[in-house]
């Protein structure tokens, strides 16, 4: 079999969007020739700058009056060296910037990005990672808009360390003197690093001086005690002058440390929080959701109002409100793992949450959160708040894993499943092999996803087995076999299987004449029509049809004509659907744990660089080709790389563009590595 090398061919993780001109590398062609910051200040604005070096950057960089994008080219992990820092600021009478920042590590360093102009800043900071050494300086992330109006997204960063004060964050947002802030705080990992709780907040937004908007806190988990809180919204903090702002915080997980820190604090000054908690997991707080006002507050008509619905809370005070200011803040719905201060809505649950652990607040099959939320202040909540509808794994967030369709309280959505299945001489007859898992016996209705894992990184040596494949359910098991019914199934052979909880997202497709033409057959499904966006899965299913084999491999293509997805056979040997296909599918918003890869050409893998993959040769990971518009010669499998990476392997060449999704479920990592205690946090 072809050799399984490290080359050159490396994904494109959801990479930064080049608009108009090509990237630019630096190093590279003058004027980035000397230094990045040369670079910065001689591209033209709109341009993006892709960092192609993996040596650290003894530079400060400085991006004034700018719209630039900087991030790391494909395959590399470009860094600054230690306290070296980014700013990002303007002149008062700038007008509109765009900044998009991506992909750097930095360490004992900060990013700080401000607006003082009169137009409109748009400001895009994602994968970035910051950390604080012991004695080292603060490091963290900082949005201001001082005048104008500040659009900002922080997305999937990893920022770990201590605030620099009582009234920092690691993760910062700061609106003041009448500027517009609109904000949103997603997939963050943020981390107190120090084994106790500690002065300021994990995830800050203080809005001040008649400042406006809406900040949006959405799928963040903050680890380690604060004690102004895990994320802390915040009215008017050294300022008189009443703001009315907006705070939507929705499947965030706030883990405390053991002595203790708030999850969820709302406090005003003078002016007012529109406020929406929920869904969010808080566990081991001394407080879990707090709501006051801050000591120098003196109008009336100071208040927090909004709702507080399908929080898990497991605190000494679940819930403390100042009762003055929040006469319309609702609660109910939410499940309260310890006393409370307030009275509480009729749906409230009172009762052990039954987690994992509080310190892995995932739900075990008996908590009475499954199943109990308030489904449609959920669903219409994400929708009017513009949020992805999924849970803070980044995977479907209303499942059917309780029997019903209601959606569960807290950030965790419960009910998906995936295991690893080795064929063996007890397990496999031929070209069959059957499946013998507690959670998908006797499942007939599961809709299994399945993907080759070559496995040399388990115990045995890897297994090829460059075979069109499907899955089938017969005498209470599922089973998977050699779509051609001829070649055996090779012993020692693995496939990582994902078994999606029921709901909207998991299905199946069968090909009809109607439906099919050529080598396409086209999905019709609420779950997948009209979403482009979407990560799609598919997994042929002889049982779904009428017992067809299509010995052929499979993909996926959007077709913009009808707005519908299609499943293709790839190959151009008989490349013809047949009739009465079975398929299972699967489909979610793209998130951190469900994304794109595309092939930079010139290899047969790709790289999945990713933080649950990297590292850990016991993860497993569900893939699916897209139709790139050209046929392809062989299969692809998935397996772990001897520099700790994992990879997509094609048994063919895979052209530039060639494309995959992928989707990663977060519990299985955990359950494989108790990964929880990876970055030094107990």
């Amino acid at each position: 079999m072809q050799a399984r090398t490290i080359a050159a061919a490396l994904a494109v993780l959801a990479g930064t969007a080049h608009a108009g001109s090509p990237p630019v590398n630096w190093p590279g062609a003058p004027p980035c020739n000397a230094t990045l910051q040369a670079c910065i200040d001689g591209v033209a604005d709109g341009r993006a700058i892709d960092i192609v070096t993996d040596t650290p950057i003894d530079e400060n960089l400085n991006l004034y009056n700018r719209s630039l994008t900087l991030g790391a080219g494909a395959g590399h992990h470009p860094s600054l060296a230690r306290t070296r820092w980014i700013v990002v600021s303007s002149s008062a009478i700038a007008g509109d910037l765009t900044v998009n920042l991506s992909g750097l590590t930095l360490t004992d360093g900060y990013v700080w990005l401000a607006y003082a102009g009169t137009g409109t800043a748009r400001y895009d900071v994602r994968r970035m990672t910051l950390t604080q050494t012991p004695a080292g300086a603060a490091s963290y992330i900082r949005v201001a808009a001082n005048g104008g109006t500040v659009e900002a997204t922080v997305y999937d960063n990893r920022v770990s360390g201590r605030p620099l004060g009582l009234n920092n964050g690691l993760v910062e947002f700061a609106a003041s003197g009448g500027a517009t802030l609109d904000a949103s705080a997603l997939y963050n990992r943020v981390t107190n690093t120090s084994p106790t709780a500690v002065s300021g907040a994990g995830i800050l937004l203080d809005a001040a001086g008649n400042a406006a908007g809406t900040f949006k806190a959405h799928a963040n988990e903050v680890r380690g005690g604060f004690f102004r809180a895990g994320i802390y919204v915040s009215e008017g903090l050294f300022s008189s002058t009443a703001s009315n702002y907006a705070a939507r915080l929705y499947n965030n997980v706030l883990v405390c440390a053991p002595d203790g820190g708030t999850g969820i604090g709302l406090v005003v000054n003078n002016g007012t929080l529109d406020a929406q908690a929920v869904n969010n997991t808080i566990s081991r707080c001394n407080y879990g959701i707090l709501a006051s006002q801050w000591s120098g507050g003196t109008s009336a008509s100071a208040a927090i109002a909004g709702l507080v619905k399908n929080n898990l809370v497991v605190a000494n005070t679940t819930l403390s409100f100042n009762a003055a200011l929040t006469p319309d803040l609702a609660n109910d719905y939410n499940l309260l793992n310890g006393a409370t201060s307030v009275a509480t809505g009729a749906h409230t649950i009172t009762a052990a949450a039954q987690l994992a652990s509080n310190t892995a607040p995932r739900l075990t099959a008996t908590s009475p959160a499954i199943d109990a939320a308030d489904t449609a202040t959920l669903g219409f909540g994400l929708i009017f708040n513009g949020l992805p509808v999924v849970d803070a794994d980044g995977l479907r967030r209303i499942k059917e894993a309780g029997g019903g369709d209601d959606a569960d309280i807290g950030a965790y959505e419960y009910g998906d499943l995936s295991f690893r299945h080795t064929a063996t001489p007890a397990n496999t007859s031929s070209y069959i092999s059957t499946f013998d898992h507690p959670g998908a016996n006797a499942q007939s209705a599961a809709n299994l996803m399945a993907t080759p894992n070559f496995g040399g990184n388990l115990a045995g040596p890897g297994v090829a087995n460059d075979q069109p494949f499907g899955v089938y359910y017969a005498s209470a098991r599922w089973r998977v076999f050699n779509e051609d019914a001829a070649t055996p199934m090779p012993g020692g052979a693995k496939f990582n299987v994902f078994a999606p909880a029921p709901g909207s997202g998991s299905f199946r497709h069968v090909s009809t004449a109607a439906n099919t033409v050529g080598r396409f057959t086209e999905i019709d499904s609420g779950s997948t029509n009209n979403v482009p966006g979407y990560i799609v899965l598919a997994t042929q299913n002889w049982s779904a049809g009428s017992g067809i084999y299509n010995a052929h491999p499979i993909g996926l293509v959007y077709s913009g004509a009808t707005s519908r997805w299609q499943i293709a056979n790839l190959d151009s040997g008989g490349a013809t659907m047949p009739a009465n296909a079975g398929f299972n599918v699967y489909a979610q918003p793209e998130s951190p744990n469900a994304f794109r890869v595309s092939a930079a050409g010139g290899s047969s893998s790709i790289v999945l660089d990713h933080p649950l993959l990297n590292g850990v040769p016991c993860a497993q990971v569900n893939t699916t080709r897209l139709w790139s518009g050209s046929t392809v010669v062989g299969n692809h499998d998935v397996y772990y790389g001897s520099d700790g990476t994992w990879r997509i392997f094609g048994y063919s060449a895979l052209p530039a563009g060639t494309t995959f999704h992928v989707v990663i479920d977060p519990r299985q990592v955990f359950d494989c590595t108790d990964r929880i205690f990876a970055d030094g946090f107990q």
